[in-house]
This record gives C-alpha cells, sequence and structure tokens, in this order.
C-alpha cells in the first residue's frame, strides 16, 4: 500500500500515523504474496496494535474539538479493530495465501483508504477549523 498525498489529513500527526499503518499493511500484503504465514501473523498483530493507539489519539482530538460525528467515527474504529482480529484468526487457520490477501484487501486495504479519505479528512478539517477558532 503506497502512501499518496491525496490521503493526507492535513494533520501532521494523524498523517504520519497514517504513513505508518500504510508501511504495515504494505508489509503484510508483501508477506502474504511470499507466503511467510508468520510474518503475516506478526504484521497483523503489530497493526492491530498500532491502530488502537492510533485510533485513541484521533478519538482524543474528536473529543477535545467536541466533534459532533464523534460516535459514528468511534463506532467505525471499533469495527475496523474487530476486522482485524478476526482476520488474524482466519489468517491463522487459513493455508491459502491468494484467500488470505484478498482478504486482507477487502478487510483493510479497501476500509482504510475509504476511512482516511472520508472519516479521517472530515474529522481533521473539523479539528482545524476548531483549533484555528480556539487561537483567535
Amino acid at each position: 500500500m503506497i502512501w499518496h498525498k491525496n490521503y493526507e489529513t492535513g494533520n501532521i500527526q494523524v498523517d504520519n500515523e497514517h504513513k505508518e499503518i500504510f508501511k504495515m499493511v504494505q508489509s503484510v500484503m508483501e508477506a502474504t504474496f511470499d507466503s511467510e504465514e508468520s510474518k503475516i501473523e506478526s504484521t497483523i498483530d503489530f497493526l492491530a496494535n498500532y491502530t488502537v493507539n492510533h485510533f485513541k489519539h484521533e478519538e482524543r482530538l474528536m473529543e477535545e474539538s467536541n466533534y459532533p460525528s464523534m460516535p459514528v467515527h468511534k463506532k467505525q474504529h471499533d469495527d475496523f479493530v474487530i476486522e482485524v482480529l478476526d482476520l488474524r484468526e482466519r489468517v491463522k487457520s487459513e493455508s491459502s495465501s491468494d484467500k488470505n490477501s484478498l482478504e486482507i484487501k477487502k478487510v483493510i486495504v479497501n476500509w482504510l483508504v475509504d476511512h482516511v479519505l472520508g472519516s479521517d479528512k472530515i474529522m481533521a478539517d473539523h479539528y482545524r477549523k476548531w483549533s484555528n477558532a480556539e487561537n483567535k
């Protein structure tokens, strides 16, 4: 998964965390193509832990700025963590790297791109406007 400038939210910390998540997803995809099951599992574990911390950071920003869509955004985060953990279990029980690759693309890649380009950009825009108003 390659980072593109159009994924930027404008929040440096959020963007840096997203870049790290994209690198991890790329690592999982490469391990899947190389059929490195242990690397797939360990990277998915790391990804699950990292996203939980990243989501906590985003949720602090939402809380701080009274983001009106926080409950919906937080539910998206919670649902994604459940999906990643479920994916980890499926990867452990499946031996087909082709099937794992499709699952990873469906669960992680598609969700991440949609979430960053949609919900995260909207949240970051709200936070930026709130922050600018607070600093006037």
